[in-house]
């Protein structure tokens, strides 16, 4: 079923709120079959809302309007729309009294305006609102069909999950299903070269790749039962894996430090940390994890020259700042002397805007993984904001923890 989906609000178009509900209602609607064509954001302007519904109307069989169902003034979809339909609002009074109850249970005296929430256009199906007064409405007209969700996020899941999906119309479409392959270390134009004429001769399911931060995401979508789609799927993992298994680390909702601290739990291997650039995010990232506490032994901040030397046991100067990678594979070999744990990481580098010392770019990084007593050194260079190279330091270091990890029996 053509869709769109209609943002209304003026704060929207301001920058005020994130639009949390466009991402809600693509994601659920895509799951029942509804094919999201268009998505529009308008202010709180009659003109321009009466404009882009009348737009709607003739290019799609459904059209999501969320916002504006409110008891001010600004809130116009309700008269928008019935004055674009032709059909008059009515007072609802089971609607008005409801509303009034809603107040009243909550000992609150109900303003007069609330009750413009009960005035709904003739013809149109009220949708419960548990979690608010705004009900949504359903209206069908020339074999189209308007939906108007309230505003709130949590209105307009419990409208929308409560009261609209489980209507017979929804459970006729195909769902529309996806699983994401996740990988690292490879550039989205080179993976798309890699897998060229799979993605030349997909018709369903879809696969589509994402760049993220993580790594470019293969976002694999089939529309049609659950059984035919985990087949289809499982075919396509495997071509998948024939051609660029190196460079997948993940699917679906698996997240990067959730990997690494099940691997190391089933494995039974304790992991440490020794961090200066980043000062303990690595650490943060992997006991961010539940159940991390069964392996993750400890982390180290060593920011300052002194630190490091401090952490040593040593007086030697430290060299470029402490940006180098002799030194960052010191670290992690005396982290693995402090801890005897069987993964450690080490990391040392320049998030700018200046650099520690004259030999040092900023955005150079070093990481020295020790897993397993095998010591591994590896040297980036990124570019970006502090922010930017901080965040991409964190992702190189659980990739490379994760790398020596797989090697591990």
């Amino acid at each position: 079923m053509k869709s769109e989906i209609i943002n209304v609000g003026s704060e929207i178009l301001l920058g005020d709120i994130l639009n949390t509900n466009a991402k809600y209602l693509s994601s659920k609607l895509n799951e029942y079959g509804f094919s999201i064509y268009y998505q529009t954001s308008v202010g709180d302007n009659a003109d321009r809302l009466k404009s882009i519904l009348s737009l709607a109307l003739n290019r799609s069989d459904f059209i999501f309007v969320s916002g504006g169902l409110g008891p001010t003034q600004d809130d116009i979809t309700r008269e928008v729309t019935s004055d674009l339909l032709g059909l008059p609002l009515e007072l609802c009074d089971e609607l008005a009294e409801e509303i009034g109850s809603f107040f009243e249970e909550r000992g609150i005296k109900m303003p007069q305006n609330n009750l413009r929430q009960a005035k709904v256009p003739k013809g149109a199906k009220i949708l419960k609102n548990s979690s608010g007064t705004a009900p949504g409405l359903l209206i069908e007209q020339n074999n189209k069909n308007i939906v108007l969700l309230p505003g709130p996020p949590h209105e307009l899941k419990a409208v929308l999950e409560e009261s609209l999906l489980p209507l017979k119309m929804f459970s006729l479409a195909k769902p529309i299903l996806s699983t994401t392959v996740k990988t690292y270390g490879i550039g989205e134009s080179q993976l798309v070269e890699e897998i060229e004429d799979i993605l030349n001769n997909q018709t369903n399911p879809t696969i589509a790749p994402l760049a993220k931060d993580d790594g470019v995401h293969l976002r694999l979508t089939y529309k049609g039962d659950h059984k035919k789609a985990k087949e289809h799927f499982s075919k396509y993992k495997d071509l998948l894996n024939e051609r660029v298994g190196s460079y997948i680390w993940g699917y679906d909702s698996q997240e990067l430090n959730e990997i690494i601290i099940d691997t190391c739990i089933d494995k039974k291997l304790k992991i440490s940390t020794v961090e200066s650039c980043t000062a303990g995010a690595i650490a943060s990232v992997l006991t961010d994890v539940s159940g991390s506490s069964k392996v993750f032994t400890g982390g180290n901040v060593v920011y300052t020259e002194g630190a490091k030397k401090e952490f040593l046991q040593s007086q030697e100067d430290i060299k470029n700042g402490g940006v180098e990678q002799n030194l960052t594979d010191k670290l992690a070999e005396r982290l693995y002397h402090n801890t005897g744990s069987d993964v450690c990481i080490a990391i040392t580098g320049a998030l700018g805007p200046s650099s520690p010392h004259v030999d040092v770019s900023v955005g150079e990084i070093y990481i020295s993984t020790l897993v397993m007593k095998n010591l591994k050194s590896h040297k980036f260079k990124f570019k970006g904001s502090r922010e930017t190279i901080k965040k991409r330091a964190v992702l190189s270091a659980l990739f490379c923890i994760l790398k020596e990890l797989k090697k591990t029996n």
